[in-house]
């Protein structure tokens, strides 16, 4: 990093108020401070980060440097040669403003070696994880679950030692069996049904006994939840955006239920449910207009069968069930357990890497039937493509996937994006006719998202890079869309667009300085973030009076400018921040003049 770049980086900072989930700054001029291991702890288990010793937060990020910068090197090399894994950082000593300033870019653990820990605390107690600009201790949980991803799960496979054959569903276990030796090896057409069911991993020997494991219960049980009383699905509909607020009648939800049976009597009626709190819209598909829910089905039944299979059935999660939260405003979709392996959550759906911690689980869903002629589910891998497409062709926001360790969640935008304002304005580009997901990448660029290859395709489903740089050099050939950079680096944005800074480009900017690797794209850029629930953001004084601003009620960003009496910069960098701890949602679309902020 140049002398120029640290200073446009420490302007950056000044700007936005505060460290950064990708960046720590410690003034260290009497020596590396005790605490640094967490901090390297912290960005080793996220996707990496910046220190910066010799700089003073609490003076408005002023260059103070460090005494000593050959000694704190080695100290600071040190922490990171005693952590488990080491963490191989990268450090320099520059001088700025006449001072030394020592950066170390600490790189993000491989998920199949996390957590990365003090070797001498152990992984319980020597974990952390960086939490907008913090570090917070890793709960339990969350250790039992980054400790499980360095091994094969098995957890499916656990004999349920209490229930016995008579305790599944034999119509089913019948038609199962007719699809496997069907579609199967020969085998399964020469051996007893007890047999077969044992090789399919239905049935486990338990003390020499063959009793269901727990993926055969899970799957053919009468009533699974006789014997795992939580492993269910708990759907609630809210009246308002925000649980907890009362609706017009001083109702807290609209309903509310648990959803039992096995899973594809649960994925069943937890649609059947959706609808009863659905309405239907008209959509453009194509070049028809056709009424359909407000959620196509096949996105539902997706996500839902997703987050059943993929859950973890560990002792810690089989007190947790999956939870449905149904918003005015939102669909989220939440399973116990984060993605598992070397799965990336910004590449779900785009690339063609897949890993599951419940193979056998989803091995048996394969062959067991939903509806006619459907199974539970193909496992290939494809579930996350299919929603994507599925959103896309129904002209709506992309989804957005939160992997938080503990838990994974699907949140789906209750918003159409391509709706009657949108269609009018792609008819007025008249350039002649649009495929869907080139339609999808121009509105979404149009409410201010820049694009690459890979958001490109997180957000319309399209899996072949090759055809999304087709698409995109389509774009920019008939003149409607720029592009800057080559290849790997290219990015995109509509021609001529605004180059005024939104409250996502300040954030990307600021990501740009720290780490290349923080920097990546994603389709989910402009959909609100969620802290883990028992963390507990600190917040500076300047986004402290931004959000007493917004205790009334909603405010555009020229109207918080107004009552705190900061300039723009100020609260377009406060706001970003605030929203990043979960204090703070923006309600409408980025960069329309009726997009306003509102406390949670």
């Amino acid at each position: 990093m140049t002398e120029d770049e640290l200073h446009d980086l420490l302007l950056k900072l000044r700007r936005f108020g505060g460290d950064h989930f990708t960046c720590e700054v410690k003034r260290s001029q009497g020596g590396l401070p005790a605490s640094m291991w967490e901090t390297v702890s912290a960005f080793a288990n996220a996707q990496g980060g910046l220190i910066i010793l010799g700089v003073d937060e609490k003076s408005g990020f002023a260059v103070v440097g460090v005494n000593e910068p050959a000694k704190i090197e080695a100290n600071l090399a040190a922490v990171c040669s005693e952590m488990e894994p080491p963490v191989r950082a990268e450090m320099a000593t520059v001088e700025l403003d006449g001072h030394h300033v020592i950066l170390c870019q600490i790189p993000p653990t491989p998920r199949d070696q996390r957590p990365c820990h003090k070797k001498d605390k152990g992984p319980w107690a020597g974990s952390r994880l960086r939490v907008s600009d913090g570090d917070r201790k890793l709960t339990d949980y969350e250790v039992s679950v980054l400790l499980s991803n360095r091994s094969e799960q098995r957890q499916d496979l656990r004999p349920i030692a209490e229930a016995s054959l008579s305790d599944l569903d034999e119509e089913l276990i019948h038609r199962f069996l007719r699809r496997v030796r069907e579609s199967k090896s020969s085998i399964f057409s020469r051996i007893t049904d007890e047999e077969a069911l044992r090789m399919l991993n239905v049935l486990v020997k338990h003390e020499e006994v063959l009793v269901p494991s727990l993926a055969g219960l899970l799957v053919f049980g009468l009533y699974p939840q006789q014997f795992e009383p939580q492993l269910d699905i708990t759907f609630v509909a809210y009246p308002t955006p925000e649980a907890g607020v009362l609706g017009p009648a001083g109702e807290r939800f609209t309903e509310n239920r648990s959803i039992d049976g096995p899973i594809p009597q649960m994925v069943s009626e937890c649609i059947r449910t959706l609808k009863r709190n659905m309405k239907r819209r008209s959509i453009v598909s194509g070049l028809y207009r056709t009424d359909e829910w407000e959620y196509p089905e096949e996105v539902l039944r997706e996500a839902l069968v997703n987050a059943l299979v993929h859950r973890d059935y560990s002792e810690f999660a089989r007190g947790m069930q999956v939870q449905v939260e149904m918003y005015p405003d939102r669909l989220v979709i939440r399973n116990p357990g984060g993605l598992y392996g070397p799965v990336e959550v910004n590449t779900l759906g785009t690339d063609t890497v897949s890993s599951s911690r419940n193979r056998v689980l989803l091995k048996i869903l394969e062959d067991t039937p939903y509806g006619e002629n459907r199974m539970v589910c193909e496992n290939r891998g494809s579930g996350i493509a299919r929603i994507r497409i599925s959103l896309t062709d129904a002209g709506m926001e992309p989804p957005r996937f939160i992997d938080d360790i503990s838990s994974f969640t699907a949140e789906f935008p209750n918003h159409t994006l391509i709706d009657e304002d949108a269609l009018a304005w792609l008819g007025s580009l008249e350039v002649g006719p649009l495929s869907r997901p080139q339609m999808t990448a121009l509105v979404m660029m149009r409410n201010g998202q820049t694009m690459t290859n890979s958001s490109y395709r997180a957000a319309t489903g399209v899996h072949d890079s090759r055809a999304a740089s087709r698409d995109l050099k389509d774009l920019v050939d008939r003149g409607i869309v720029e592009q800057f950079g080559t290849r790997g680096s290219a990015f995109y944005t509509l021609e001529g667009a605004n180059e005024e800074d939104s409250d996502e480009d300040l954030f990307s900017e600021l990501l740009d300085g720290v780490s290349s690797s923080a920097a990546t794209s994603s389709a989910n850029e402009n959909l609100e973030p969620t802290l883990a629930s028992n963390a507990s953001p600190s917040v500076t004084d300047l986004q402290s009076a931004v959000l007493a601003s917004l205790a009334d009620g909603e405010l555009h960003r020229s109207e918080i400018e107004e009552k705190t009496g900061f300039d723009a910069v100020q609260v377009r960098g406060a706001l970003q921040a605030l929203r990043e701890k979960g204090l703070i949602i923006l309600v409408g679309k980025p960069r329309s003049r009726n997009a306003r902020w509102r406390a949670r």
